[in-house]
């Protein structure tokens, strides 16, 4: 039995918030029924690079999930889908606020019928305030937040970051936040609606800067504070060979230790001072420059110094690390044939994460799980289902 044995969740979402979320909770055991449209289904099927039919953005996304067609815009698919509710824990959903009111599927509908439903809406900004129908991807959330406004260089302009970390991050609020409502239905016997943005999320990943700004009044931007390149031993310097290393010594015993590695025990002292920094880092500058990034990797190797190299995504894959955590699964199939995926972040002594299924096709389990929630044939056949 797996940790999540016996949760079922209604997934409504696409893309990749609501998606990651609820494949995490399926790689631990919840039953995962991704609800699509007709024809079209989740947009990132379409997503390439493609292998064998399935794009690999889904394979990603959607491993250990079934997949059912409902045409929701029509009486029977409606009709269908709250019978579906009534034997189900969660509904996931991505839509924008007012969409499944609309559509008579919303929470109030769904929990007059099973009234332990949880239902976990994803928006954009939230379910009030003025920005609620506004559309908008990650980096406008983070713009808006305040996050990239301290991303990039000091005087230069904001940098985009390299993951989604609004939509990341709001993906695994919603995991967390469904498995406490749903702890609670079972000990209550009530469900409860949960309403994730992705604009509250963005504004919760900056605690430094929080304690800065409410106990100082201090504004937090690219450059001007210890995380965002302030400090010289917490910053990136460019190595002989154009690469890049990541210092990362804020503790005293760390830059003690890079210094000596360094051979310049001179510096040790320099940063106890703010106004040293700037020396330090212009020093550290034209040290860093006088080898490649693999002769000051090998150099560091098991000095404790908290230096690190700048990988690209294929060497990060490839690293010794990597392996012996074994985060990239080598994965068969008789439909896809060998491919790879990502593994699990998060090691189970007991209930450990597993692939048992591939990312589904557009609706090849309609059938089974219909017939699973007690549809006849003849009722089947009346919905829109491929």
């Amino acid at each position: 039995m797996k940790a999540l044995t016996g949760i079922r969740i209604l997934d409504l979402s696409r893309l990749l918030p609501g998606p990651y979320c609820s494949m995490v909770l399926a790689d631990f055991g919840a039953e995962v029924i991704k609800v699509e449209e007709p024809e079209t289904g989740d947009y990132s099927r379409t997503f390439p690079p493609f292998k064998n039919g399935f794009g690999y953005w889904h394979l990603q996304l959607n491993r250990n999930k079934k997949s059912i067609t409902l045409d929701l815009k029509s009486e029977t698919g409606r009709k269908a889908f709250l019978r579906l509710v009534k034997k189900s824990d969660v509904v996931l959903e991505s839509y924008r606020p007012g969409v499944l009111k609309r559509l008579g599927i919303d929470y109030e509908t769904a929990s007059k019928i099973n009234p332990k439903i949880v239902y976990c809406s994803i928006t954009g900004y939230g379910k009030k305030g003025p920005l609620v129908h506004q559309a908008d991807h990650d980096i406008g959330y983070l713009g808006l937040t305040g996050v990239l406004s301290m991303s990039g260089e000091k005087d230069g302009r904001p940098a985009i970051p390299g993951v989604l970390m609004a939509d990341m991050n709001a993906a695994l609020m919603a995991g967390m936040s469904i498995l406490m409502a749903v702890r609670y239905a079972e000990k209550s016997g009530r469900g409860q609606e949960i309403d994730i943005s992705l604009y509250n999320t963005a504004l919760t990943l900056m605690p430094g800067a929080a304690s800065l700004y409410f106990g100082s009044g201090f504004v937090a931007e690219r450059g001007n504070n210890w995380l965002t390149g302030a400090y010289a031993n917490y910053n990136i310097y460019g190595t002989k060979d154009d690469l890049y290393l990541a210092v990362g010594c804020l503790e005293k015993k760390f830059w003690v230790n890079l210094c000596i590695a360094m051979q310049r025990e001179d510096l040790i002292n320099a940063i106890d001072d703010e106004k040293g920094h700037e020396y330090v880092k212009s020093e550290l500058s034209a040290i860093f420059r006088t080898r490649t990034q693999k002769e000051w990797t090998e150099l560091f190797k098991g000095k404790d110094t908290c230096v690190e190299p700048v990988l690209n995504f294929n060497e990060a894959l490839e690293a010794e690390q990597t392996v012996a955590n074994d985060m990239v699964l080598d994965i068969q199939d008789e439909d896809i044939g060998g491919h790879k995926q990502i593994g699990f972040a998060m090691k189970f002594s007991e209930t450990p994460g597993r692939i048992d299924k591939r990312a589904p096709r557009l609706g090849e389990d309609t059938e089974t799980v219909l017939r699973e929630f007690g549809f006849s044939s003849e009722e089947i056949s009346q919905l829109w289902v491929k």
